[in-house]
């Protein structure tokens, strides 16, 4: 893995996948985004060149989402997971944020992805909610 990882925090992002709205998170927490490949790559050649190439999978980030289990948000992504074949997941995420007394809103654009791993079941100790972690690979852009 390479890149930065962002974190988005879930209470004011607004994550939209084929149409549905994820909105079943726990307060405080994140939706993450991690680049899964290098944005470039290079070559060195004869006499100290470098050919330097953007990679056409640079755009490809795991995006983590953490839902409350049994919610609706859970049960939706879980049956794009169950179906009889892998679901083309697009979609977009909104992050509403101020910077300096202005607000702003942090768009990205979220194509051609697929849930590619079982979602992990994590149980909370202090409240006792259960939350489902779904990873997403998609190509992911921010504009």
């Amino acid at each position: 893995m390479s890149g930065v990882n962002y974190a988005l925090n879930a209470d004011s992002t607004t994550l939209t996948l084929n149409g549905t709205a994820i909105t079943d998170f726990i307060a405080g927490d994140f939706i993450t985004l991690a680049p899964v490949n290098a944005l470039t790559s290079r070559v060195r050649g004869s006499n100290g060149a470098t050919v330097i190439k953007k990679r056409v999978d640079g755009n490809e980030y795991d995006l983590t989402v953490n839902v409350l289990k049994y919610s609706d948000s859970d049960i939706y992504l879980n049956s794009l997971m169950n179906g009889d074949s892998p679901k083309v997941i697009n979609g977009s995420m909104k992050e509403n944020y101020k910077k300096n007394g202005v607000n702003f809103v942090n768009s990205w654009v979220i194509e051609n992805g697929s849930i590619t791993t079982q979602p992990t079941d994590t149980q909370n100790n202090q409240d006792g909610n259960a939350t489902m972690a779904y990873v997403i690979q998609c190509q992911a852009t921010r504009i």
